[in-house]
């Protein structure tokens, strides 16, 4: 990674989460990367278990880092040629701040145990796919710390804007019963 790509985006995570410059430890998204453009992460190296951020590197050197519909469609704008929507739902899930992160489920084996729970509730595993006019993308997305699976459904708006709409699926600590957090958990694991 070059050295000025690997300051500017020490400089965006230190101005946006108020970490010391010095103290940024960022890695490129190397799955990500479209010709015109690449992706990063950035975390604390002193507090590893901080926030990590994800920032784009668009062409003229622009930083770009979590946003509303507006930001994500900046991105979809310059980068998306030719991309899957696999990659359209990484790039919504990162850069979408009405989404929190996640993983995109983009075949069945990401997360087998999640297909299972589907299965078992009667539903079907679907990876990520466009609408036909590539103007919205449907994918399923695993909160790993709630273990709750969602449907996200992300459409340009008339304005060009990214909307999406994030709908509960499967699982979460709410949809126990008992009040033992270990049976909680075995519950959310079957």
């Amino acid at each position: 990674m070059d050295d000025k790509v690997q300051q500017k985006i020490s400089q965006a995570a230190s101005a946006e989460y108020g970490w010391k410059t010095e103290e940024v430890r960022v890695d490129e998204v190397e799955r990500l990367r479209r010709p015109s453009c690449s992706f990063y992460t950035a975390g604390n190296s002193v507090r590893p278990l901080s926030y990590q951020g994800n920032y784009a590197l668009l062409p003229g050197s622009q930083v770009v880092g979590l946003g509303h519909g507006e930001t994500v469609a900046k991105i979809l704008d310059t980068c998306s040629s030719g991309a899957s929507a696999d990659w359209w739902a990484e790039i919504i899930t990162r850069f979408h701040d009405d989404i929190g992160g996640g993983i995109v489920l983009t075949d069945d084996q990401v997360r087998p145990d999640i297909v299972r729970k589907m299965d078992k509730a009667g539903m079907k595993f679907m990876p990520p796919s466009f609408s036909h006019d590539k103007q919205s993308v449907s994918f399923l997305l695993l909160d790993p710390e709630s273990y709750i699976l969602y449907r996200i459904e992300a459409k340009r708006t008339a304005g060009g804007d990214v909307e999406v709409t994030k709908t509960k699926l499967l699982g979460g600590m709410s949809d126990a019963a008992p009040s033992d957090p270990v049976e909680k958990v075995s519950q959310m694991l079957d």
